[in-house]
């Protein structure tokens, strides 16, 4: 690598637009070429967080909801936004992955196993997503869906959602797809190590 990279510089920046889900900030950029590129448009989302439960058969549990962007029912993973009140713990990452767990499906894990953190869309978002593996189910009640949240749930095997992602039977959100990826060389290298 070298340091012939450098960052914009920002020579203005407001806030063009703000509710509870998204805020959008408007930057004035300069290059370090000297190309002025305004306004480029930064999408400041909350951290997200998304979880693969693992039942105690080793199959996972996935969601399926309508989501909007797409206009679409789409299988997924239980998944959310970091919180203020995820904020009282010392990992809010992982706070918000034990809340959204309990919220969308019911079930609490005794071990939350930290997969990886990647960018969304680092060009014009300004948060991470952290993706988790929670072992050791239990059903805890009944799922608690936000208003205008409906959420269905759908044990299978891993080996056979990876296999159709693969093929292009199933489309997901692209950081669920890592995470899954993640998760099948996580567990793989367990069993392989007896650790399972």
């Amino acid at each position: 690598m070298t340091d012939e990279l450098k960052p914009w510089s920002v020579t203005a920046s407001r806030i063009t637009y703000e509710d509870r889900w998204i805020r959008v900030r408007s930057d004035d950029c300069v290059t370090a070429d000297g190309t002025v590129i305004a306004p480029f448009h930064v999408l400041d989302y909350p951290d997200w967080i998304n979880v693969i439960p693992v039942m105690p058969d080793g199959r996972v549990l996935l969601t399926r909801e309508y989501r909007h962007g797409r206009g679409e029912i789409v299988l997924g993973l239980v998944a959310g936004g970091v919180e203020r009140s995820d904020s009282n713990t010392g990992d809010t990452a992982l706070a918000a992955a034990q809340r959204e767990l309990r919220e969308e499906t019911g079930y609490e894990a005794s071990t939350f196993v930290k997969l990886l953190t990647s960018y969304p869309n680092a060009a014009s978002h300004s948060n991470a997503v952290t993706s988790w593996l929670a072992l050791g189910l239990s059903k805890a009640g009944e799922p608690r869906f936000d208003p205008g949240e409906k959420i269905e749930l759908l044990f299978t095997d891993l080996a056979a959602i990876l296999a159709d992602l693969q093929s292009g039977a199933v489309i997901m959100q692209s950081m669920h797809v890592a995470a899954l990826f993640t998760a099948e060389s996580w567990l793989r290298t367990q069993a392989s190590e007896g650790l399972k």
